[in-house]
């Protein structure tokens, strides 16, 4: 079954007209609700249940309807998959190896539930074989944390693309009634239901986080490559060590503005921590000048 996952569930995206119209028009909805894994079954499948949808409004004034879902179970049933993270979405664009390593599984069932709720039965993938190996398959990875003791928390995230939606500007009666304040997606094409464990919004009382994919793209490219972390001077040393700089010769003609962008250009340092070791080092060479290097040696003194 796995061999076969990723070749039979990737479907082309045939009608989108480039890419600026795929990234605006597709949507990500995270939504507060834990995966759970079934014991295996005596064929030994191996079998998730997940809520991927409920109708309440999320942060940004949108609701997906239920109907939208069950709209669309038909083809995401036949044609979806479960991924994690929808990185075999969007990995070519991040440029990370293997994206359809990242699909994991299949969508079984797709279920009405109370109160605008949607369910999803899912196949979770393994070798042919039945050897679990966590460290070559990403679907052995996700069962063996959903099977551990306790189970590792993930959540739902469905992938798609909006068909018909009424805007609560030209029709504010239908958001009335659904409680949205921007937008009601009464029909979507749906593509794939995602785990994921980092999720913007981890609060089971809240409600869903729409996003478009765009957005998730940046999102998931932000958390892959997070900004470097910059060592922070914790003493007046460490702050002189920095009185001369061969790259911009601040320590020729030193001034506060100079040594405020040599510490943000040359260093790395944020505005604000470059300024405050700035007026510190100015300081320091203030009173070198005035009272005389033996009287201002301070190598221990925390800033």
């Amino acid at each position: 079954m796995a061999d076969s996952i990723g070749d039979h569930y990737r479907q082309p995206y045939n009608w989108c007209m480039d890419t600026v119209d795929f990234l605006d028009r597709a949507i990500v909805a995270r939504i507060p609700a834990l995966v759970k894994a079934r014991l295996p079954d005596s064929s030994g499948r191996r079998i998730v249940e997940v809520e991927a949808s409920c109708e309440a409004r999320d942060y940004d004034g949108d609701v997906v309807l239920q109907e939208a879902l069950l709209g669309s179970a038909a083809s995401f049933i036949a044609t979806g998959h479960l991924d994690i993270d929808h990185k075999s979405e969007f990995g070519m664009r991040l440029g990370i190896p293997d994206p359809a390593s990242y699909i994991v599984g299949r969508p079984l069932e797709v279920t009405k539930g109370p109160d605008g709720r949607t369910f999803v039965t899912g196949q979770i993938a393994k070798s042919r074989q039945g050897v679990l190996d966590t460290a070559r398959h990403r679907y052995d990875e996700l069962w063996e944390a959903l099977q551990s003791d306790p189970p590792v928390i993930y959540y739902a995230s469905i992938y798609g693309f909006p068909i018909d939606y009424d805007d609560c500007g030209s029709n504010p009666t239908s958001c009335a009634t659904h409680g949205a304040t921007r937008l009601v997606i009464k029909s979507i094409d749906w593509r794939s239901l995602a785990f994921t464990r980092t999720p913007k919004n981890t609060s089971l009382q809240s409600p869903a986080t729409i996003v478009t994919a765009k957005a998730y793209i940046a999102e998931l490219a932000k958390a892959m490559n997070p900004a470097p972390t910059i060592a922070l001077p914790n003493t007046m040393q460490d702050v002189w060590a920095h009185k001369d700089c061969p790259h911009c010769g601040v320590g020729a003609v030193p001034s506060l503005l100079g040594y405020k962008q040599h510490f943000e250009k040359c260093v790395g340092f944020t505005s604000g921590a470059a300024e405050v070791s700035a007026h510190a080092l100015m300081y320091r060479r203030m009173m070198d000048k005035y009272l005389g290097p033996q009287r201002t040696t301070m190598p221990e003194t925390v800033i």
